[in-house]
Parts: structure tokens; C-alpha cells; sequence
């Protein structure tokens, strides 16, 4: 259990960066790297949707496990937050993500509002999220700088 930063935290950061970037192993055994958007914080789980024609879909039935980075650059740069996790994806269907996610996310709503059963519409969540939160000032190998926040580790 995490004591320094709750999954709320990391939920609310996550939708203050918009969007961030997923890692996953291509079927070709190659890293993949592409944008995905948190959805919502249900069940002390997050939630993410894609779509089942996707290769991404394919991926995570294949191999599971992904990192995901994110990064809004703040106007003092260097103090600007990012966030690193490794984690397991988990497929479920739930009718209330989903419905959930189209209330949430403007892209999602225009894509699925009508469509909200549509059996490719996949909603997963993730498990053994490991990481950290840190900021662009922090660098390994440099001098640390008391005005720099910590670097915060967590898992959930």
C-alpha cells in the first residue's frame, strides 16, 4: 500500500495532462508507443477504453503488461511533474464504465453515444500499478536541489 500519494492523485494528474503515452509489445515483439487517455477512477481502479479492431486491443490480449508516461509541461519547466508507470491491463466488461467514459470524454461520446453496447467498445483497468511521480528538475547523476519536489514512489 502507498502512503506518500493516493490512486485519486495519480488519477487527478492523469486528467491534468489529457493525454499520455502508452508502451506496449507489439505482435511483432517490437515496443509500441502510442497517445491514450486515462478515463475515470471507479471501484479504486483505472479505467481506460480502445476499441477490439484495434492492434493495441490484439497487443494487450497477447501481452498484457504496458508502461504508460505523461507530461504537461508547466510554465516553470523544471519543475514541471511527469509520471512513469509499469502496470497489468485487465479486460471487464462493465455497461457502467463504458457509460461512464462516453459521459466523460468528448471523443469517446462522438464516437460511441449511440453505440453504447457495441461489443468492439472495450473498457479494462489496470492492476500492480508500479511507479513513480517526479519532476523534470529531477536528474540522476546531478546534484539535488532542496527546492525540487521529491520524487514520490507508488504501487497500488
Amino acid at each position: 500500500m502507498n502512503e506518500e500519494i493516493t490512486l485519486r492523485e495519480v488519477a487527478d494528474y492523469l486528467d491534468h495532462v489529457g493525454i499520455q503515452f502508452m508502451a506496449t509489445i507489439g505482435l511483432d515483439g517490437k515496443p509500441k508507443v502510442r497517445p491514450m487517455q486515462y478515463m475515470v477512477l471507479e471501484d479504486e481502479k483505472l479505467w481506460f477504453c480502445t476499441n477490439s479492431k484495434k492492434e493495441v486491443y490484439a497487443e494487450l490480449q497477447a501481452n498484457p503488461t504496458i508502461e504508460l508516461c505523461g507530461c504537461k509541461l508547466e510554465k516553470d519547466e523544471i519543475q514541471t511533474p511527469w509520471i512513469r508507470f509499469s502496470a497489468e491491463v485487465v479486460f471487464e466488461e462493465r455497461q457502467d464504465i463504458r457509460d461512464a467514459i462516453i459521459e466523460k470524454s468528448a471523443i469517446v461520446n462522438a464516437l460511441y453515444k449511440d453505440m453504447r453496447q457495441n461489443p468492439i467498445f472495450k473498457v479494462f483497468y489496470l492492476k500492480h500499478i508500479d511507479g513513480w511521480l517526479t519532476n523534470l528538475g529531477n536528474v540522476k547523476g546531478l546534484e539535488h536541489k532542496a527546492e525540487f519536489a521529491k520524487p514520490v514512489h507508488f504501487r497500488f
